[in-house]
């Protein structure tokens, strides 16, 4: 074997000249605006032109080293680019449902577990660059003047920052939404619903029941509304209103998505869950989806869509038992009626309303969640009773 045969052979790229190749490849990119024309925008049509890149730098910087472009470098190559840098494994990781980031600390939940990892950031300017990466994608407003922002990442998972003068740190809140590939069946896996509940589920969508999912946060009400708005039929209209797009039906041709926005510039129009549902009632629409009935606008707004023939509709609210979300309702209700009776908006929820899926955490002794549950399903009569109440029955 040759000299030049044996160089080939021993040398390699360690991990400092991978770093280095990766800053050549990032400022290269910086200073030519033409590579990130629309044409490469995309993650999958980004990765081979960084092949080809980080094969001229490494022929270019290191030409006697042979060294086969693995997965791996192109995968830390785009988090660098386009991602979130060491957030990237933990939204990827299936296992992960939540990460909390304060300052340069992180906490993760994991399998339902908490774990405390420590200050995984060198610097506080790494945290405020993923803060920069997220409001730049988002093409909101997150400063002094509107220290909130709640909007999606780039994986459909919901995200929250609150920064100083409000807050005493960076906080960053990730719901990572990994199971928008879930189907009933790997539910009943988990332990969500048993056989009978499975086949009953199918009959409401079939039979087009109005249907209010509740529960408190983190039991898993979206992850159940996206599974079961699969069975809707593809050839019909849905309207989806949402805060942030955490409800995707991907495969479906006739889907109208609505987000709210908030008043981040003087400029800006707020635009609430009130005025999408106004809106959503000129559009032609088979259901109405509502992500989550977060105040009284969209309450009422809400009820008085489902009352319009807006049948097999889906919503969500944060309750602490199948009657309870049926009470928060009229309350909220109420609060943008104040002259209407309490009667007459029990007899609006009757209508509207057919079925409640009260779901909730099942949890060990450190409050760990071990597993999320349907606990109850309320069926809701048309008509109330002679007392004027709602007439109830529990499956």
């Amino acid at each position: 074997m040759g000299l030049r045969d044996r160089l080939f052979r021993e040398q390699f790229l360690n991990r400092q000249q991978e770093k280095e190749i990766i800053s050549i490849v990032k400022n290269k990119i910086k200073k030519d605006s033409t590579l990130l024309s629309t044409e490469f925008m995309s993650r999958d049509d980004f990765e081979d032109r960084l092949f080809l890149m980080i094969s001229d730098e490494i022929a270019s910087k290191y030409p006697y080293i042979e060294y086969e472009i693995n997965d791996n470098l192109i995968e830390r190559t785009l988090c660098e680019i386009f991602g979130l840098g060491l957030l990237e494994q933990y939204l990827k990781d299936q296992e992960v449902t939540d990460i909390f980031i304060q300052n340069k600390e992180m906490v993760i939940i994991k399998n339902g577990k908490k774990e405390y990892l420590g200050e995984v950031f060198n610097s506080i300017d790494e945290v405020k660059l993923i803060v920069d990466r997220i409001k730049n994608s988002s093409g909101k407003t997150v400063d002094q003047r509107m220290p909130f922002l709640n909007t999606e990442l780039y994986d459909g998972s919901r995200c929250s920052i609150v920064i100083p003068p409000v807050s005493d740190k960076i906080y960053i809140c990730i719901r990572v939404f990994n199971c928008l590939d879930f189907e009933l069946e790997d539910l009943i896996k988990l332990g969500m619903f048993d056989l009978r509940i499975f086949k009953v589920l199918k009959d409401f969508i079939k039979s087009k029941k109005n249907i209010l999912i509740a529960g408190s946060m983190g039991s898993g009400k979206t992850t159940l509304l996206n599974t079961m708005a699969k069975l809707i039929p593809k050839n019909e209209f849905i309207n989806i209103i949402q805060d942030v797009p955490e409800i995707k039906l991907h495969k479906y041709p006739y889907v109208r998505m609505l987000t709210t926005r908030p008043k981040s510039r003087e400029v800006d129009n707020e635009i609430n869950q009130d005025k999408l549902v106004f809106e959503t009632l000129r559009m032609k629409a088979d259901r109405i989806i509502v992500g989550e009935v977060r105040n009284y606008m969209a309450a009422y707004q809400m009820l008085s869509a489902l009352n319009t023939g807006h049948r097999g509709s889906f919503s969500t609210i944060h309750a602490d038992s199948a009657y309870d979300s049926l009470l928060r309702l009229e309350i909220l209700a109420l609060e943008y009626k104040p002259n209407i009776s309490s009667q007459v908006i029990k007899k609006i929820i009757s209508r509207a309303i057919d079925v409640v899926l009260f779901l909730e955490c099942e949890k060990d002794k450190d409050f760990n969640v071990i597993k999320r549950k349907i606990k109850e399903v309320l069926l809701v009569d048309n008509d109330l009773d002679e007392r004027g109440d709602y007439k109830l029955k529990y499956l």
